[in-house]
């Protein structure tokens, strides 16, 4: 039997009223735990015969070492909105790509840990064969910020932008909501 307080984080995880930005903490917390840990939230029993006794706030049963930034329905909605971005390669640029790959990718890891690059990846003329090196099209990320101007100044600072890798100047940016997310 997993212990308690694991499943009340995997509860809290999936609680509408934690904060996007608690939500990605406790996803890293839960991501160190074994697996054995997270396979199912516990079932909370909110009602039974006698409804004031034994009603149960998952949130408010939850006892944990982290800090957790709880928000409500009355408080003000984030301006941060999701714009999908389509972001062609520059012709001739595959060397130059896989090259600074390295750099790109840790130079993301703090934007996808701030919530600012919900996911992305490469564009390919075809899936590649094992061993062989892809044709590149370009990259598509969903991101995150206040608006597109935001957006863009962050695709600007990326390593494939100032190394010659993408074309900003041809690139989609158009507003988005996420309505499904599943795990591959």
């Amino acid at each position: 039997m997993p212990h308690p307080q694991f499943q009340s984080l995997r509860t809290l995880v999936s609680h509408p009223a934690i904060s996007r930005t608690t939500t990605h903490a406790l996803r890293r917390q839960a991501a160190l735990l074994p697996a054995s840990f997270l396979l199912r939230p516990r079932q909370h029993r909110y009602y039974s015969s006698s409804l004031s006794s034994n009603f149960r706030n998952p949130i408010s049963s939850f006892s944990s070492p982290f800090t957790l930034n709880y928000r409500s329905m009355s408080s003000s909605p984030s301006t941060r909105k999701e714009f999908l971005c389509i972001v062609p390669d520059k012709p001739g640029t595959v060397s130059k790509r896989v090259e600074v790959r390295g750099s790109h990718l840790e130079g993301v890891k703090p934007l996808v840990e701030k919530g600012d690059i919900v996911i992305g990846g490469a564009m390919f003329d075809s899936h590649p064969v094992e061993g062989e090196t892809p044709s590149f099209k370009g990259s598509m990320l969903v991101a995150a910020g206040e608006n597109i101007d935001q957006v863009k100044e962050m695709l600007a600072r990326d390593v494939y932008t100032t190394s010659g890798v993408w074309d900003l100047e041809n690139a989609t940016i158009v507003p988005f909501r996420t309505a499904v997310k599943t795990s591959l």
